[in-house]
């Protein structure tokens, strides 16, 4: 049973390794492509008189992108915000339980989360939804947020495996 657990283990980190890289150029591509949206809004608006048409739209659409992109490093780094008022006084192996406690609920939600967002993103494709302007279609942006709530709950998942084992990474320090 602990074989094939650390066989799970070792298979999500060789995963875990390139997603992140695949991650991070994605959210890095998400920011670059706000900021020139910005700056040529800004430019034509001040410079021409004529801002950038759909840019409000373009700006929406990838900011939740940009969140739900690095929803998964964000876990998997446990960059989290957090108030640690009584970490303190708590024994660590009531820290260990209580942050694997929070870890399962976590998934769990964002698995329920996951499934509800892409029966929103089935509806949006079965009625064509599309962006008021541009006419973008909606429903690919909503499957990328569902897919990123389940990457983000199999992390928290795997963070409370790696915890029960004491591995820590890295990236996690």
């Amino acid at each position: 049973m602990r074989d094939s657990i650390f066989k799970l283990v070792q298979c999500w980190e060789w995963g875990a390794q390139h997603f992140d890289r695949v991650l991070k150029l994605f959210a890095g591509i998400i920011l670059f492509s706000l900021m020139l949206i910005t700056c040529v809004d800004v430019l034509g608006r001040y410079l021409f008189s004529s801002p950038l048409v759909g840019s409000v739209e373009l700006t929406e659409l990838l900011l939740g992108s940009l969140i739900f992109a690095t929803l998964p490093l964000i876990t998997w780094r446990k960059e989290h915000i957090s108030v640690d008022l009584t970490d303190s006084i708590i024994p660590t192996a009531i820290k260990k339980v209580r942050d694997s406690i929070f870890n399962i609920l976590v998934g769990i939600s964002l698995f329920t989360i996951g499934f509800k967002i892409w029966d929103l993103a089935a509806r949006s494709q079965r009625y064509d939804e599309i962006s008021e302007y541009l006419e973008i279609p909606i429903y690919y942006f909503t499957y990328f947020l569902a897919i990123s709530c389940w990457l983000t709950a199999i992390t928290s998942i795997v963070l409370v495996v790696t915890q029960a084992f004491n591995k820590q990474y890295d990236n996690q320090g």
